[in-house]
């Protein structure tokens, strides 16, 4: 009995450790970026020090390709989708809106909103615009996007690099006790060789997602009656513009550049210096 009841708890402690992981896996940050140089460089220092390029997998940003359902506009007015899908939903009339202490609430993550890059600053818009029009520098480019932060071992570099403005920068965050973040960024134009796993990552967490879901609603009962049309049939309905290739060769040597780690914490704003050139970070959970 006492063998049974050690296994008992040894099993709930590792499901309960298993869920924590999960949700501290997909908490998601919205990270805020500024690069920019400094106009007026006063400084004798010489940078003989060659930048080192991460030889690892990367994330990067990417535009997710948008889809439609084309038989959804095949269907007869009488017996489209929607009044099949309702077919037998009767819909449990409640007596107020208000929430009780038994009903769980929670935020859920969405990975295929993660590395979609946009320049709608919030936390940093101020900053930003102060430094647009301070001639003492010259804005590179601003930024954000929504992210998860993994484990150290697990967490990559989030790779990104504007030939045409000539700088780069490779950013990591990652959880051991505390946050971290590990910023090498740069001048000039390098290219990256690493392997993009951005959207093997996205579908692994997506994966994770279902699974779990799946475990919590096994034992719930449906009594929902669902018909469905014929199976659907996606097009792509992106835009054909093609993105112009730059032809800018990459540099020989690059030696002006940040690379430092150092440990943070949830809303803050971070500032990385150097004598040529700055970013100002900011990170916060959503």
């Amino acid at each position: 009995m006492k063998l049974f009841k050690l296994l008992f708890v040894s099993l709930f402690l590792s499901s309960l450790s298993a869920n924590s992981e999960l949700n501290l896996d997909l908490k998601e940050y919205e990270i805020e970026i500024i690069i920019f140089k400094h106009t007026n460089v006063l400084t004798d220092e010489k940078f003989d020090e060659e930048f080192t390029t991460p030889l690892i997998e990367t994330v990067s940003f990417y535009k997710p390709t948008l889809q439609i359902n084309e038989n959804a506009y095949q269907s007869k007015p009488k017996d489209n989708f929607f009044n099949r899908l309702f077919k037998d939903f009767n819909p449990i009339k409640k007596s107020n809106n208000v929430l009780t202490k038994d009903q769980n609430i929670s935020k859920v993550s969405n990975p295929k909103t993660w590395y979609r890059k946009t320049d709608n600053l919030v936390v940093l818009k101020k900053i930003n615009n102060k430094l647009e029009t301070n001639s003492n520098y010259e804005l590179l480019d601003s930024f954000k996007w929504i992210q998860n932060i993994d484990y150290k071992d697990d967490a990559r570099f989030l790779f990104y690099e504007d030939k045409q403005k000539e700088y780069g920068l490779y950013l990591k965050f990652y959880r051991s006790r505390f946050l971290h973040a590990d910023l090498k960024s740069y001048l000039g134009v390098i290219g990256n060789d690493s392997i993009d796993i951005t959207k093997d990552k996205i579908a692994k967490f997506e994966k994770k997602i279902l699974e779990t879901n799946k475990e919590k609603n096994k034992d719930l009962k449906n009594d929902l009656k669902i018909e469905l049309n014929k199976p659907n049939k996606y097009v792509d309905i992106n835009s054909s513009e093609i993105e112009p290739t730059l032809n800018i060769p990459n540099s020989n040597k690059i030696n002006i550049f940040i690379d430092e780690q150092r440990r943070i914490f949830n809303e803050e704003i971070h500032y990385f210096d150097h004598p040529m050139f700055g970013l100002i970070i900011s990170i916060k959970e959503i």
